[in-house]
């Protein structure tokens, strides 16, 4: 009995030890977890394309991610781990779904290696003036007035200078140098665009103004270039300018004017420009959003050659949006494009229409 007793003591006494072991070691797990946060959402709708075009797809050119029509779809599962810098942190984006599929479909690294992983980052705040900011890995560009996540977007679908003007993501070092509280100056250096593995002898390039005069108005200045496109063009370069004004709390604006050059493989210098219009109105529980859009593109840089003369595009949308328990987006929008040729698909799968119209209905839910 004895006996018993003192190996059920030792084996407590163990016991007791490893749960003070793992106690003590608690408080450092809790502070490290502590800056950890997760976050996400899911993306789903439903669309109507009045073409009704044979093949139940949207027009690939001009549309982005919302590609089916009349088929209830998902768009991007998303998944974000991240620890704000203190003075060291990271972001972990991890995206499922056709759309990042898309996004990935020409990396040179292959479009399977890198899909699910949307930005993956380290980040470090150099104590040098007011704190610079440096981020070293994968991540979405600085170029555009839209992003890939429908939820942070004015309206659901993507406009024409996001789905063609501009690139998707990057891999490379970043610096955000803040001046003051109207300025700050942001550099970039990237392998290049949609790339995380190199795919040509030369860097690509960006900077990145932010200038604020007064605080309903900020106004972004961003560059980007040259870029290489093996077998297409070279020297590559964009230029944007973003204007946004915050008139009331219910009523903004914003003006993003994208200009882009680039020499064909005989050099022959191409050119296209772009501007895009939006207003939003809040009417809670309602937010209405409205988009214009008027693309040049004679010299088919970014329409993939569609038409020998290029194209000239427009586009209209309005968005209704409403939030239902503080998590779930839904919102409602009709969209029509316009071309001065005939792109688009019809219900015999010709592409002899010179239009598409179409309704959406888009589902985020987030956490």
């Amino acid at each position: 009995m004895k006996k018993g007793l003192w190996v059920l003591i030792l084996a407590l006494l163990s016991i007791t030890g490893f749960v003070v072991n793992v106690s003590a070691a608690d408080p450092a797990d809790e502070a490290i977890a502590k800056g950890v946060k997760i976050s996400g959402f899911v993306d789903l709708y439903y669309g109507y394309n009045f073409n009704n075009p044979d093949s139940r797809k949207n027009d690939a050119v001009t549309t982005n991610f919302d590609f089916n029509h009349n088929t209830f779809s998902l768009n991007l599962a998303e998944l974000v781990i991240q620890k704000a810098p203190g003075p060291v942190g990271f972001r972990v984006d991890l995206d499922f779904g056709p759309t990042t599929d898309f996004v990935h479909s020409v990396e040179p690294g292959g479009n399977e290696t890198f899909k699910h992983t949307q930005q993956a980052y380290i980040s470090y705040i150099a104590p040098i003036g007011k704190g610079v900011t440096l981020d070293f890995g994968k991540f979405v560009t600085h170029m555009g007035a839209e992003v890939i996540e429908s939820k942070d977007n004015w309206n659901y679908t993507r406009g024409l200078l996001f789905c063609c003007a501009i690139p998707y993501y990057h891999a490379g070092l970043r610096a955000n140098v803040p001046i003051n509280d109207m300025l700050f100056v942001n550099g970039y250096l990237y392998n290049g665009w949609n790339n995380v593995v190199e795919n040509n002898g030369i860097k690509t390039f960006g900077a990145q103004v932010g200038i604020t005069p007064i605080p309903q108005l900020p106004i972004l200045l961003s560059w980007i270039g040259p870029e290489d496109f093996p077998g297409v063009s070279t020297g590559r370069q964009v230029y944007e300018a973003i204007v946004s004004y915050n008139a009331t709390d219910s009523l903004s604006f914003m003006v993003d004017y994208n200009y882009g050059t680039q020499d064909s493989l005989t050099g022959i210098s191409q050119k296209y420009s772009g501007i895009a219009a939006y207003a939003k109105l809040k009417l809670d529980p309602y937010t209405l959003a409205l988009r214009y859009e008027n693309v040049d593109d004679k010299d088919n840089v970014i329409f993939f050659g569609t038409t020998p003369d290029g194209n000239k595009i427009q586009e209209v949308t309005l968005t209704a949006e409403r939030t239902i328990a503080g998590s779930l987006l839904t919102r409602l929008e009709y969209r029509m494009d316009k071309s001065d040729n005939n792109i688009y698909e019809d219900k015999d799968g010709n592409f002899i229409e010179d239009s598409q119209s179409r309704v959406v209905l888009g589902f985020v839910y987030t956490f």
